[in-house]
């Protein structure tokens, strides 16, 4: 076992190396050849060279050749409906256009949740600008030569006759070496203008640079206008906008997502989200202040909210209504950010308004208390400093104060049940964030002096 195939051993755990020694054994007994692509042989490589580079394994893509290099009409589907029956756990999911499977774990005991992608060796082309790929069988070699940047072209043998073999067809392995990213063909970035983002994200990720080639084809994509294209054909070409949010989802998780951000906006790639979307100083303090408010309230949080998710909304609030919306619909955003920014749009000049002439605590509460957290810190970082002081006290203390006395209390005291207990309590309430309360006696005392038990 060679060096390579001895690395990923060690890093996988044993269920998965099984996992992959049984593909491999599946795929010797059809007389196909089993190939590990992608990202994780490009690290593996990386931390040949460097082993403070990370390793991820949140992606395992495997791809069926035939031997001779034969093309395998399907062969990545069939392998996987093969492994659906020696692992009944997964559920397959198959895409017979682009003749590729997914196998997945949901909260497995042993594989946790995990995608594995299978696929047919294939080659392709785009039919116009920014579409979905034509694809065909092919060889391995095709099937490396249709990718992005030469250090994505790796492919590590599974099968025998020639098993932890590294095919490495465009000199990757020299581009990694040299820590530079070169694109595999002069079309690529018209193909998939997405590509632009990855090989920024690439260049910050691996700390490498955009050979001069690669960078004078990336600025011609940009120059050319194909991003009017893609906004004038939404339906032509949904393709580019599934694969535009993967890659924005990608920028904003990643640390370095500030540099990253600046470096698309001064390439001018910010148009592919929509032409008149620029990144100026303002928005770009207001999208740090986001990022340190969602770590300082992380403790207040009730349910999980992505990053990334807030900090496109705060970019799509830069455009007019119809715009941002239509740029969230076309990303497919969720509901959530849906209603969130049709709130925005409707609600924020009325809600900053109600604000700024709300002096006593219960009166700030009660316009802010319908609002969701994100909600709230997206209008905090669009607002004036007095404005964001108050939201931040409401977050971290007002939201956090209970009433000095509920319904239980009520009872206690002779109250029955009634149209007047909401009454009682919401008369408590206030007065309790207002401070007039020092404590339970003091509002069991005004209770009974201004309402009588029924």
């Amino acid at each position: 076992m060679n060096g390579l195939l001895l690395d990923l051993r060690d890093r996988l755990k044993p269920p998965l190396w099984e996992f992959i020694n049984r593909a491999a054994k599946q795929a010797e007994e059809r007389r196909w050849n089993l190939y590990l692509v992608g990202g994780i042989v490009r690290d593996l490589l990386v931390h040949q060279f460097d082993d403070r580079c990370p390793i991820l394994f949140t992606d395992i893509d495997l791809v069926v050749d035939g031997f001779e290099g034969t093309a395998v009409t399907n062969g990545g589907i069939e392998l996987a409906k093969i492994l659906k029956q020696l692992y009944p756990n997964t559920r397959v999911e198959i895409h017979p256009k682009f003749q590729t499977a997914d196998l997945i774990w949901k909260h497995d005991p042993e594989f946790d949740s995990l995608s594995i992608d299978f696929a047919t060796a294939r080659t392709e082309y785009y039919p116009y600008p920014g579409a979905s790929p034509v694809v065909r069988a092919s060889s391995i070699r095709q099937d490396l030569y249709r990718r992005d940047f030469t250090v994505n072209a790796f492919a590590l043998q599974l099968t025998q006759p020639d098993r932890g073999k590294l095919l490495d067809f465009f000199g990757g392995r020299e581009d990694l070496k040299n820590r530079l990213i070169r694109v595999l063909h002069p079309q690529s970035f018209f193909d998939d203008p997405t590509r632009i983002y990855r090989a920024v994200r690439y260049t910050l990720r691996l700390k490498s640079e955009l050979e001069a080639q690669t960078r004078s084809y990336l600025n011609a994509a940009i120059d050319s206008g194909i991003h009017r294209q893609i906004q004038t054909e939404q339906t032509k070409v949904p393709g580019v906008q599934t694969r535009l949010k993967k890659e924005i989802k990608y920028m904003l998780e990643a640390p370095y997502w500030q540099t990253e951000l600046k470096q698309l906006a001064n390439l001018g790639a910010l148009k592919f989200i929509h032409p008149q979307l620029t990144l100026d100083n303002r928005l770009f303090r207001q999208m740090q202040a986001i990022d340190r408010g969602l770590r300082r309230f992380h403790s207040f949080l009730k349910v999980r909210i992505d990053r990334w998710v807030i900090l496109l909304e705060l970019l799509l609030t830069r455009l007019d209504a119809e715009d941002g919306l239509q740029v969230a619909a076309n990303l497919q955003l969720s509901e959530d950010s849906l209603d969130r920014l049709h709130k925005f749009y409707r609600f924020r000049e009325h809600t900053l308004e109600r604000l700024s002439q709300s002096q006593r605590t219960s009166e700030i509460v009660s316009v802010l208390q319908p609002h969701d957290l994100p909600f709230l810190i997206l209008i905090a970082v669009c607002s004036s400093r007095s404005i964001r002081r108050k939201i931040w006290q409401y977050i971290t203390q007002w939201s956090q104060i209970k009433p000095m006395l509920n319904g239980e209390d009520l009872k206690r005291m002779g109250y029955r049940p009634s149209p007047q207990f909401k009454e009682i309590l919401e008369e408590v309430k206030i007065r309790t964030l207002d401070g007039e309360f020092g404590d339970r006696t003091q509002a069991e005392t005004f209770v009974l002096k201004n309402y009588s038990p029924q």
